[in-house]
């Protein structure tokens, strides 16, 4: 019997203006430990304010997966910080965040290139995700 096993990684940046957590792999049941160990863990090392999201490499993410994330997001949003996903063009993440109504409260974007309007000076004071919402959801009505 061939059993395939899940796999996930996690590579974590962070820079003065915003920190990335760039997830590989599957985020399901069978990693959840690993990725709440991982998640965890760079979430308290992370500097500045906003936290990107990069799940453009996923292959597959269970309801175990998007409760995890939707646990810790919840967390940093509670801290002040302000959370912020990339997808890419990983259109099958892109779905099951959007019918796990993700976009409702977090920005989703095409690339990471697309969070650097959020730090030009007309957007220097985002108090909070809830302000971030606003003015994202501005921008693309304007697009």
């Amino acid at each position: 019997m061939n059993r395939q096993i899940s796999t996930l990684e996690l590579e974590m940046t962070s820079s003065k203006r915003y920190g990335k957590i760039l997830l590989k792999g599957k985020l399901v049941y069978n990693t959840q430990q690993f990725a709440c160990q991982k998640i965890g863990m760079a979430l308290s090392e992370m500097k500045g304010d906003v936290v990107v999201v990069d799940v453009s490499n996923l292959q597959f993410i269970d309801s175990t997966g998007l409760a995890l994330l939707i646990h810790f997001l919840k967390k940093e949003v509670a801290k002040k910080k302000k959370v912020i996903f990339a997808v890419s063009s990983n259109k099958t993440i892109k779905k099951l965040l959007m019918i796990a109504k993700f976009h409702k409260l977090f920005p989703i974007v095409e690339s990471e290139q697309d969070v650097m309007p959020f730090f030009a000076s007309s957007y220097g004071a985002i108090a909070d995700q809830e302000t971030l919402m606003r003015i994202w959801t501005g921008v693309r009505k304007r697009d």
